[in-house]
């Protein structure tokens, strides 16, 4: 017969008390431990230099320490910006596709000036310590702030040596980073360009196969202001040859979980009155809303439970609930994950001079224009992928408004609702009850009562529905599929959708533990500026880019690809950068630049 399964294959494996660490048990384990490699991280961004209300964009290679190519271990990286205090600014998650990631982040105001350090990771990798991380120098100078004490050159500095390469011109540090190998050389139609005038840009593949790969391009403006250019590819490839390339474990030590199937969730679930873990006991995880997600696990003999989140979600929180008849005898949470330990991390030492005010103050004018009229250049959010919380089942869905409406969803089952009921069971408690689909009968399920969802959370006792407000219910989805979550079998589902989607806020929801999701940055469409357009939309809009074309995507599987942008009305030279890998790991880094006058 017919079955759909909802979370498959669990693992009991042994965290410590509320940590994010799982403890290897055993040689074979160990060995199977040590046969997946270890992974390095080059993160190309834009610019080194920043200032508040600019954006660092970023694109992300997640690569096989092994091989030297992109790894399809881990699908989550993470990247943070440490300052010299060694506490972090800001953390971003990150979606991988085949080792691949982009994302970005804006500067605010709140930011002081300093030296920061840009770090990159996935879980896997925290295994092998500090020094496995990706680690690069950001400086940020914000001039709305009174304390420069962080960047600002004194007598005992010598200028001369911390700004070597900032008080060079422009081209001398394009000579200096210029090593590319010719496989990858960056075209465009002229050498110099007015303002506002298109660029076309061919990045042409030399080396036939052996050119084919994964790149980034940046076209960003020299200025005086700009320190030592972010890490590229080669020198990256150099730095980080001797990295781990697997587990350095005994039996009995801890190790973090790689993200394999998706982002790791864990917890544990206690004995409240005997405050004891809770063994084999099974926990429904879900992330609520209208495409909701759940699944299951069960708790080893320490009560702990994990799961991992493959699917994207848009969601602000995730829940996890004991599935027991008496649920209140339980105390669920979710554990912490343990933070790395910055101590010893080295920063750069980019400072300033009184010489540099002008460059600061035209360069913080330009920005605080372009911030302006930001509106009428915005970045396209792409749409995360369509999720189906059924699983590929089909649904009966019943829209309430098109009937008559009962003041109580028991009433609303018997006279609206087909196939789906209230029983009464022999120890006296009420459940809800799903007429079993003839194409899909199985009559091993037919005791088992289906599972019922409000808003995308989890409802073990039925009773506690019988007279919520059928009012505020927008529409029931019923599934007449058996399923299986964890060691439970449910005949069937009943999803309910409230008008406001608030059943969690407005409900008393008890023995729920509710942990706040931080989302992953969505991919984007960056915004390109254009000037042939007929209506001269943007004609008298100011454009004082700095940062004129971002592509954190590039793939070469042939000759050349072509790309055009515009100039802005900011004169100067500008850099076109290209750093990526080849599909055989080789680094590529290229580097080309144009004047506008």
């Amino acid at each position: 017969m017919k079955k759909r399964f909802i979370l498959l294959g669990l693992l009991f494996l042994h965290f410590g008390i509320l940590s994010a660490q799982y403890v290897i048990k055993s040689q074979d384990e160990l060995a199977q431990l040590t046969k997946l490699p270890l992974e390095k991280v080059y993160v190309h961004y834009n610019a080194s230099v920043l200032f508040p209300g600019e954006y660092v964009y970023y694109s992300l290679y997640c690569i096989n320490a092994q091989t030297n190519k992109l790894s399809n271990i881990s699908s989550m990286a993470y990247i943070e910006l440490v300052g010299e205090d060694l506490t972090t600014q800001l953390v971003q998650k990150v979606r991988l596709e085949g080792g691949r990631g982009q994302g970005d982040f804006f500067i605010p105001v709140s930011m002081p000036s300093g030296n920061y350090k840009l770090i990159a990771y996935t879980r896997w990798m925290k295994n092998a310590g500090q020094e496995q991380l990706f680690k690069d120098d950001i400086a940020i100078i914000n001039p709305y702030r009174s304390d420069q004490e962080a960047v600002l050159a004194t007598e005992a500095d010598s200028i001369v040596a911390s700004n070597a390469v900032t008080k060079e011109k422009p081209q001398m540090q394009i000579a200096k980073k210029k090593k590319d190998d010719g496989t990858i050389v960056l075209m465009t139609d002229k050498k110099q360009y007015g303002q506002r005038e298109k660029v076309a840009l061919v990045p042409r593949n030399f080396k036939g196969p052996l050119g084919y790969g994964n790149y980034s391009i940046s076209v960003r403006k020299l200025d005086a202001l700009s320190s030592e250019s972010p890490l590229d590819a080669s020198d990256y490839s150099s730095a980080y040859l001797g990295v781990d390339k697997a587990i350095d474990k005994s039996v009995n030590d801890s190790i973090f979980l790689p993200e394999q199937r998706g982002e790791l969730f864990f917890g544990k679930v206690f004995q409240k009155e005997a405050d004891l873990p809770a063994v084999d006991k099974t926990v429904v995880i879900s992330i609520p809303g209208t495409d909701f997600q759940i699944q299951s696990a069960i708790t080893d003999k320490d009560g702990n439970f994990y799961t991992y989140v493959r699917k994207e979600y848009g969601a602000e929180a995730i829940l996890a609930q004991v599935v027991d008849d008496v649920p209140d005898n339980y105390k669920v949470e979710f554990s912490k994950e343990q933070s790395i330990d910055y101590t010893g991390l080295d920063f750069g030492n980019f400072k300033i001079s009184l010489e540099d005010k002008n460059a600061i103050v035209k360069r913080s004018v330009n920005n605080q224009i372009e911030n302006v009229y930001y509106s009428v250049k915005p970045d396209s959010i792409l749409s995360i992928n369509t999720k189906d919380p059924f699983d590929g089942g089909v649904p009966v869905v019943i829209e309430l408004d098109d009937y008559t409406r009962f003041n109580t969803l028991r009433e609303t089952l018997v006279e609206v609702v087909e196939n789906v009921w209230v029983k009464k069971l022999p120890n006296g408690k009420y459940t809800f009850w799903v007429r079993e689909d003839n194409e899909l009968y199985d009559d091993s399920y037919a005791g088992d009562p289906p599972l019922v969802l409000v808003d995308g959370v989890f409802i073990p006792n039925h009773d506690n529905l019988l007279d919520f407000n059928a009012r505020t219910i927008k529409r029931l989805s019923i599934l007449r599929d058996p399923l299986v979550m964890g060691s439970k079998k449910y005949h069937g589902m009943v999803a309910i959708e409230t008008i406001n989607g608030d059943y969690l806020e407005t409900e008393q929801a008890k023995a729920i533990a509710k942990k706040p999701l931080t989302l992953p940055v969505p991919k984007k469409n960056y915004f390109r500026q254009r000037y042939d357009d007929t209506n001269g939309a943007f004609e008298r809009i100011p454009d004082f880019r700095y940062q004129l074309f971002w592509e954190p995507e590039v793939a070469i599987q042939g000759e050349e690809m072509a790309y055009e942008f515009y100039t802005s009305d900011v004169p100067g030279e500008y850099e076109i950068v290209l750093e990526g890998f080849t599909t055989y790991g080789k680094p590529i880094s290229s580097r080309e630049s144009f004047v506008v006058e």
